[in-house]
């Protein structure tokens, strides 16, 4: 394209017999009508193949011999044609945007694309909707504009709403294999609200593909199932795998419940984390982390109340369970290799917190003992009534570590704790329903 002069784009009035045609010799012969040249524009040029005056045209794509050309004079008649009919309000002159326009033309087609993209998370449903948008397109620059003489650009937006869902959906991609990572790392079992908080926080935990050490102020919660290995010895494996994964998943509802992470299953044991892994900086944080364990410890006994029961019903061995409960500072990251990593915390508070659980064991004279130390206690606020023990030499522990057992709630704390833990059992029960009822459709 020469663009140096002015242009227009020229629109075709016909293919042939476009207008009166006198070859020299009629002109030489005097072998035609004066009328067809008395006021008219007459354009001089040759015809003749040989002198190679001829030219690919829009009409070249439409015929049968794709080498179809035409004259070079007869394209000036095309446009003189064109022009007199725009100067006579006939036809108009094509139009076109400015390069600023037509820019932001294309960005507007882009960033549908990429919004499509974000909103359309099925793939199916991204294609057959962008297909949708590519036809809308083409019908808009056709119909829309082109009929009306103007030329507004149809194949680099659909080419901008390609590859920007294109990229959208690759960075898509990319983030869910970072949340992945990062789920993995946790272990699974997060409340909601932590995995959110997490997903929000992941540019600054991830770093070359894990977790780097965090030093945090955590409460750490020790289970262990009493003389388990004396009901693994009368029970076939299949049965106590569902047993314990009976008792398991009971337990577990109450930590996420609480905003607390599972942190490891060990065989009958298990160690929940509350605090971890966004630091808690106010105090007020970290006493609600250590309420939360000790709610959480209680609903545990509450629960595992009513499957002793349901056991009992089942001819099923029933249980009883040790609780130990720490707060104090740790270090939280992924542990591991590049092969296998795991979220994992580390620190005299999480062996302080096993060897409050472990601590003479014969010492258990109801279904759950709750032991916490007074670094927990501190944070309590009497909101629950405890028995002290006094100070204790722990197993591996030089120091003495003063230690109380927790009852229950306080008396003025007792009754809207109860209503409380009924209210969030009924919403336990029912969203536990709905999600067998939509299990159930789904597999009619």
């Amino acid at each position: 394209m020469d663009a140096a002069g002015y242009q227009i784009l020229l629109d075709y009035r016909a293919r042939q017999n476009l207008a009166q045609q006198v070859s020299l010799t009629q002109v030489l012969n005097n072998e035609f009508d004066p009328r067809w040249v008395e006021g008219k524009i007459v354009i001089v040029g040759t015809s003749a193949r040989s002198i190679k005056d001829v030219f690919l045209t829009p009409y070249s794509a439409a015929a049968r011999d794709r080498n179809w050309t035409m004259p070079g004079v007869v394209i000036h008649a095309q446009t003189v044609s064109h022009i007199l009919s725009a100067a006579w309000g006939e036809r108009r002159l094509f139009w076109y945007w400015s390069d600023w326009a037509e820019v932001l033309w294309i960005a507007a087609w882009a960033t549908l694309g990429s919004g499509l993209a974000w909103f359309i998370r099925h793939p199916l449903g991204l294609i057959g909707v962008t297909l949708v948008v590519l036809v809308t397109l083409g019908g808009i620059c056709f119909y829309g504009f082109f009929l009306q003489a103007g030329w507004v650009p149809v194949v680099s937006p659909a080419l901008g709403l390609l590859m920007a869902a294109g990229l959208m959906v690759a960075y898509r991609a990319q983030q869910a294999y970072r949340q992945q990572m990062m789920m993995k790392l946790l272990g699974q079992n997060t409340s909601p609200e932590i995995a959110n908080a997490l997903w929000k926080s992941r540019d600054r935990l991830l770093k070359s593909g894990k977790l780097p050490g965090q030093r945090l102020y955590a409460t750490m919660l020790f289970t262990d199932i009493k003389d388990f290995s004396t009901i693994s010895e009368y029970m076939p494996p299949e049965n106590l795998l569902e047993w314990l994964n009976e008792y398991l998943s009971a337990i577990t509802q109450e930590v996420i419940t609480r905003h607390g992470i599972i942190n490891k299953f060990t065989g009958d044991g298990m160690l929940a984390v509350f605090g971890v892994p966004i630091n808690r900086t106010a105090p007020i944080e970290v006493s609600a982390d250590a309420r939360f364990a000790v709610e959480c410890a209680l609903a545990m006994r509450e629960r595992l109340q009513r499957l002793n029961a349901d056991w009992q019903q089942r001819s099923l061995p029933t249980a009883q369970m040790r609780v130990g409960i720490f707060t104090g500072p740790i270090v939280a990251g992924s542990l591991g290799g590049k092969d296998r990593l795991e979220y994992g915390v580390i620190g005299d508070s999480v062996n302080t917190a096993a060897r409050l659980e472990s601590y003479e064991k014969s010492r258990q004279n109801e279904i759950c003992r709750i032991l916490i130390a007074k670094e927990t206690l501190v944070h309590l606020e009497d909101q629950f009534e405890v028995e002290p023990w006094g100070p204790l030499a722990l197993k591996g522990k030089q120091q003495m570590v003063d230690v109380y057992r927790v009852i229950g709630y306080a008396a003025n704390c007792a009754n809207g704790q109860r209503q409380e833990g009924k209210k969030k059992e009924e919403s336990r029960i029912k969203n536990q329903k709905s999600s067998q009822e939509l299990g159930a459709r789904s597999q009619k």
